[in-house]
């Protein structure tokens, strides 16, 4: 992975932290967690992964990032200042979810 992309990428998973926790007013985010952003080759999409903190939430989370998406959008483009700002695809963490239930039963 080329530099470029890898800094796009955490610098994308640390402004949507702290503009989901921040910025937010929507009670279905108030308990989302960003677990990773995957960049395409020509970094014109962004797969953002997250995971809920309560069990159960993730539709409604899914269901609050559609609606969310384009002041999520809006606001990025304030905050980064960059030419071309991916387009983002929400999808609920299903891996880190499992992995917490195997450790649980250890």
């Amino acid at each position: 992975m080329d530099i470029k992309r890898a800094k796009l990428q955490k610098l994308l998973m640390e402004e949507l932290a702290e503009l989901i926790l921040k910025k937010m007013k929507d009670p279905r985010l108030s308990n989302v967690v960003i677990t990773q952003v995957e960049l395409s080759e020509d970094m014109k999409r962004a797969k953002v992964y997250f995971t809920t903190l309560e069990e159960g939430k993730e539709e409604e989370a899914e269901k609050a990032f559609d609606r969310a998406r384009a002041l999520i959008r809006a606001e990025l483009l304030k905050r980064l200042r960059i030419r071309r700002l991916p387009e983002l695809e929400f999808i609920f963490d299903r891996e880190l979810k499992r992995m917490e239930r195997i450790w649980e039963r250890l």
